[in-house]
């Protein structure tokens, strides 16, 4: 996993110009609502334990909720359902076998710059020992 930012997405190519056009304007939406955002490079499991992480750490993540399919669960309910809270996350695209963009965006800069500060602790998890 490494910081990264909106302009790497943006020269990457993995992306269609007409995908890259959604991405932008969704993203525009989301900082709206959550004005702090980080972006990183990780792969699929990281994603699944900072997702936890930021639950642990800031309740749970707006929006639809995707735990029935994360490899580290916080939410136990398996039916299509929503959380409200003060953080999301916003997959961009994959650039290599289980690795990509990701966005994570916050109402509260405290919170943004804890996850900035913290990103030493984000990893791959338990279930993938060193």
């Amino acid at each position: 996993m490494k910081l990264s930012s909106i302009e790497n997405y943006l020269a990457c190519e993995d992306d269609s110009p007409e995908e890259r056009d959604i991405a932008i304007r969704e993203r525009e939406d989301l900082l709206q609502r959550f004005p702090h955002s980080v972006m990183l490079e990780m792969a699929y499991p990281e994603l699944d334990y900072a997702h936890r992480w930021c639950w642990q750490r800031f309740g749970p993540m707006d929006g639809s909720c995707t735990q029935k399919h994360s490899e580290y669960k916080v939410c136990s309910d398996e039916t299509e359902h929503r959380h409200t809270g003060k953080w999301t996350s916003r997959w961009f695209v994959k650039t290599d076998y289980d690795f990509g963009y990701n966005e994570f965006y916050f109402v509260e800069r405290a919170d943004c710059n804890f996850l900035l500060a913290h990103l030493s602790e984000i990893h791959w998890g338990e279930h993938y020992p060193k």
